[in-house]
């Protein structure tokens, strides 16, 4: 009996030592499944906020505004050095590409030339549609080269005639705005025969004024809506302008040149001459002959 109550008494001290590790245990476990399930979330909560982070649109950012388009006028001028031989014939190329491509596109304005100068050259100057007046001037250096010369000058100037227009714009519409009130001053009824004719004066000045001001108008757009181009044909060619027998040449050049000069000032000269010597001859033979029949 003694034996099975000790046997008893230990059993219990068993179970209560055991009791506590069990009851951590249990709450180490209630304690880790929050955490577990915390962490499972965290993977899926970092993707939505990324996927939230994809969808939202990127900030738009401004555009920087246009700068204000100015109305500019454009004039090229350019200087072509070109063999003795092959200035002419590239003038009247270029000037039958010009009358080629029609009114709409390219017009002459002014062609002179003198190739029996003494320093020959001639002039052409186009008036065309902007598009078309840059891409013929672009071809015009390979032109120059391939017929033994070279580009010795190519300039651009450009006017701006934004207030010009604006001020021609504005002053039509003035004037335009002060002929309507005044003719419905007119309407009304009233006034002297006198006061009627001034009237009508009036209106007259403010027409031809307002006439004025659209022809101006219209000249400054025309020039905005057109190039202008110079080509001017300068005698040279393939001798470089920094060789050091230029010089000589050109010396030679001016010498067979004054040499013609002068050879065209004695034809002239004897041309002149020639008759009064021989006019002069034949009265002094005739007097000689004269004398010794009388004697």
């Amino acid at each position: 009996m003694r034996k099975a109550l000790m046997l008893a008494s230990a059993g219990l001290i068993v179970l209560a030592g055991c009791s506590p590790a069990s009851d951590r245990a249990e709450e180490y476990s209630a304690e880790a499944a929050p955490s577990a399930e915390a962490a499972a979330e965290a993977p899926a909560d970092a993707a939505a906020s990324n996927q939230r982070a994809a969808a939202s649109p990127a900030p738009v950012v401004a555009p920087a505004p246009l700068a204000p388009v100015a109305q500019i006028a454009y004039a090229y001028r350019y200087a072509l050095s070109l063999p003795r031989d092959r200035g002419a014939e590239m003038m009247s190329r270029h000037e039958l590409a010009c009358v080629s491509a029609g009114p709409g596109y390219c017009q002459v304005v002014s062609a002179q030339a003198d190739w029996t100068a003494r320093e020959p050259g001639g002039r052409l100057e186009l008036r065309g549609q902007p598009e078309w007046i840059n891409r013929f001037r672009s071809g015009l250096a390979l032109d120059a080269r391939n017929a033994g010369g070279r580009l010795d000058e190519a300039v651009t100037n450009g006017e701006d005639v934004t207030r010009d227009i604006d001020a021609a714009a504005t002053g039509a519409r003035t004037t335009a705005s002060l002929a309507d009130r005044i003719r419905q001053l007119q309407a009304r009824s009233g006034g002297t025969m006198a006061q009627r004719l001034e009237i009508e004066r009036e209106l007259a000045e403010l027409q031809q004024q307002y006439d004025a001001q659209q022809i101006a108008l219209r000249a400054l757009n025309d020039r905005v809506q057109s190039a202008r181009l110079t080509l001017d044909y300068r005698q040279g060619g393939v001798m470089a302008a920094d060789s050091p027998t230029r010089p000589v040449a050109r010396a030679l050049g001016d010498a067979f040149g004054l040499s013609m000069g002068m050879l065209a000032m004695l034809i002239t000269a004897g041309s002149v001459l020639l008759p009064i010597v021989v006019i002069g001859g034949a009265v002094w033979w005739g007097i000689r002959r004269r004398k010794p029949a009388s004697a």
